[in-house]
């Protein structure tokens, strides 16, 4: 019969293996359970004296970022993108006839898969962390060279280069803008471009002057960022597997000819809107994963926990953030159809069906990556692309969109095949992979 440790003794064991405070008792009663060698019973019992401690001695001038305030800059930043999205597509005439139709084409082929690959890098790294922002402040000399090194290297493309140098930058800063909650500045500062452009401003010139801005108010967002580091940076190891599934991404979006990136004006811009807002309706539901999972096992014994549950927290939880994904992307798609004649786009449902598969492979493979289930998420994400190339490459141009159609879902089938069994296991498998990994 094994001896139960005091409280002091099970905290010392919780706090060595997450590397800090837990958040409640289920957190750490997982640890002690899985690490401590304690029965389910023993564990449960320990845990609220391990949190309770912890909760007295923390520091009420710490700031500690609520559900809300993380919900509410997901919806800042969908909003942020949204405006991005739509500035780029009141810009693709302007920047086209300054640079020409093939060079714009590249510079948007370029940015896409860059851009993605700094955001989903600073997400894992710093924006994940609580008080992320404060975590990349005080890493900030690191963090600076390795965006100077990727810009420089995007410079140096002959022609397109310095545009997308320019959109990076743009596309980048927006990000701490809207983490920061300077959201509706961003937004202000994309429309004001815009408005130049239509009003016949030199476009290039135009371009530099919105990066300059978008840059230094990015990098006061940064340094006003108020708070402590209550935890530290991500793994940078995590963090380049993460860039490399953004870029695999941003490539997936950008790979099918039939798409017409920088040729067809305003589109696919503005057929990218309604996969964009639904993915992040979807995104603002699953924002509430990490808490709604715990909370639906609450009063749930480990050793049930862990069994099959067909319809558990985990499963209700994503079920729902599908449906309004899906449900979003296809009332926006037929708005767009209606009024496509006025704003010379297309009426080819298959490329809002191929936006649509976007979003679906992107929010699956993003929840691989927040569990942890990294090398998965990144097979997933390069196979989508192959696939892509592949149906491309072997249809031409019959259908519009039919390559990312396909890689899309191959992909989506290909994330789901572990999130299945992962989410029908909610109980130690889910915590430890939440919390631990």
């Amino acid at each position: 019969m094994s001896v139960e440790p005091g409280t002091d003794g099970a905290g010392a064991v919780v706090r060595a293996r997450l590397g800090r405070t837990p958040q409640d008792m289920l957190e750490a009663a997982v640890v002690l359970e899985a690490w401590g060698g304690m029965s389910a019973e023993t564990a449960l019992r320990l845990g609220p004296r391990v949190v309770l401690p912890a909760l007295r001695s923390s520091d009420p001038r710490r700031w500690r970022p609520t559900s809300a305030e993380g919900r509410k800059s997901v919806v800042a930043e969908g909003v942020g993108l949204l405006t991005a999205i739509l500035a780029i597509a009141a810009w693709a005439g302007p920047l086209s006839a300054a640079i020409g139709d093939p060079a714009f084409e590249l510079a948007l082929r370029i940015a896409l898969p860059v851009t993605l690959a700094l955001q989903w890098a600073i997400r894992s790294r710093y924006l994940s962390r609580r008080a992320g922002l404060v975590c990349l402040k005080e890493d900030w000399f690191a963090f600076v060279l390795a965006v100077t090194v990727v810009e420089a290297c995007v410079i140096a493309v002959p022609t397109a280069g310095p545009v997308a140098a320019m959109l990076v930058g743009v596309w980048a800063g927006g990000t701490l803008l809207t983490r920061r909650g300077w959201g509706p500045a961003y937004a202000a500062l994309l429309i004001a471009a815009t408005i130049g452009l239509i009003c016949g401003l030199p476009a290039i010139g135009s371009l530099a002057v919105l990066t300059a801005a978008t840059v230094a108010t990015g990098a006061a967002a940064v340094a006003t960022a108020p708070g402590f580091a209550l935890a530290p940076p991500g793994r940078v190891g995590r963090a380049l597997a993460a860039g490399l599934i953004g870029a695999l991404l941003g490539m997936l979006l950008i790979s099918d000819p039939t798409l017409g990136w920088g040729i067809h004006g305003a589109f696919p811009a503005l057929a990218l809107v309604p996969s964009v807002v639904g993915s992040f309706w979807g995104g603002y539901h699953l924002w509430r994963f990490h808490d709604e999972v715990p909370r639906g096992l609450r009063g749930v014994e480990l050793s049930r926990a862990s069994a099959s549950m067909l319809r558990g927290p985990a499963t209700e939880l994503v079920l729902a953030a599908l449906f309004r994904l899906i449900g979003i992307t296809v009332v926006l798609s037929l708005l767009v159809l209606a009024i496509s004649s006025w704003t010379s786009g297309t009426d080819d449902v298959s490329l809002f069906v191929a936006f649509g598969c976007a979003a679906l492979v992107c929010m699956f493979v993003s929840l691989l990556e927040s569990l942890g289930y990294v090398r998965w998420a990144l097979f997933s994400a390069a196979t989508s692309l192959v696939v892509e190339l592949l149906v491309s490459a072997s249809l031409g141009a019959p259908l519009a969109g039919a390559g990312l159609i396909a890689g899309g879902t191959v992909g989506t089938l290909l994330a789901l095949a572990p999130l299945v069994g992962v989410l029908r296991f909610p109980g130690r498998m889910l915590a430890t992979a939440l919390w631990i990994q």
